[in-house]
């Protein structure tokens, strides 16, 4: 019942402006959105709450893409025609990636940002499934995966806080590397296995892209966004920290501008990847480096120079 694709084609079809409506939120599981949301928490609230969710958030990536490579299960649209989908997704469906806003409402705890992560999370989770690329086993398994890691989160930084300098960056290190340790065994294990030429067909169909989801694909920009939002954050800590300005005005100056130019970088380094020529020939490291240059701009670099500027 979970994985029926008759429901998803019924639901997409009972109003179909309501789905047309939900395909408009796609950029919830988005890299530019993803960095808004840690952009808020950095430079809104504090560092400590930013660098806490990019690590969730690269932990959630990695394991996300070892079960989806260990389970291997189709998107809707590649098993049945009767499901329309607005763009092609090239990864394995179980579980959905979009489910990260608990972490939030976890740490702000007032009632109206508890409202808003609810209603991101659900927008997030309905449009994934109205969008015919997600089963109702998906979403459910997304949210499932980002409770554990919630629930786990305390744990970790408890540890984390008795540790030497030294020791929490070889730490640092080794959290990184997880999602790539993660991931490994089970893309190896399908190296026999063979897309299902039916698959394959139907999705190419529907969106004119050709799906290639036997391959590694978040895992080592996910190392790269956790190395850099520690690194960044224990950088920003060596220079006396920093703490968003008490004024509003500022505060929402900081944070509009700081998020822009995160924005920015996150565009621009792929560009200078590849007039370097370093994504044709190591497209795993580019992948790496964008990832961990953005994240260290947004922890460490923005705001170092709101402190340099004032902004306190």
């Amino acid at each position: 019942m979970l994985m029926d694709p008759g429901h998803v084609a019924a639901i997409q079809n009972l109003v179909p402006p309501v789905t047309a409506f939900f395909g408009r939120f796609d950029f919830l599981d988005s890299m530019p959105w993803y960095f808004i949301v840690i952009s808020f928490l950095t430079l809104g609230l504090h560092p400590r709450y930013g660098v806490r969710l990019a690590m969730l958030f690269g932990l959630n990536s990695g394991l996300n893409e070892a079960i989806k490579l260990a389970c291997h299960l189709p998107r809707p649209y590649w098993v049945s025609a009767a499901v329309t989908t607005y763009f092609s997704g090239s990864s394995f469906g179980l579980p959905s990636g979009a489910a990260m806003y608990g972490y939030i409402a976890a740490v702000i705890r007032k009632w109206w940002v508890v409202l808003v992560c609810i209603a991101l999370l659900l927008t997030a989770g309905i449009s994934r499934f109205l969008l015919g690329i997600h089963f109702v086993l998906d979403v459910l398994g997304g949210w499932i995966l980002g409770l554990v890691f919630l629930l786990a989160m305390p744990r970790a930084e408890a540890f984390t806080a008795r540790l030497s300098r030294p020791s929490r960056i070889a730490l640092f290190v080794a959290v990184a590397a997880v999602p790539l340790l993660l991931v490994i065994p089970p893309y190896l294990s399908l190296a026999g296995w063979q897309l299902p030429a039916a698959w394959a067909a139907l999705a190419l169909q529907q969106t004119g892209s050709l799906i290639d989801p036997v391959r590694i694909q978040y895992a080592y920009g996910a190392s790269g966004i956790i190395i850099e939002s520690l690194c960044g954050y224990e950088y920003l800590r060596s220079y006396g920290g920093w703490n968003p300005p008490r004024d509003l005005k500022r505060r929402v100056m900081v944070l509009v501008l700081g998020t822009l130019s995160a924005l920015v970088v996150n565009e621009g380094i792929p560009i200078v990847w590849d007039i370097i020529g370093l994504t044709a020939v190591i497209p795993h490291l580019a992948t790496f480096l964008s990832m961990a240059v953005v994240t260290f701009w947004l922890m460490a670099c923005v705001p170092l120079l709101a402190n340099k500027a004032g902004f306190t």
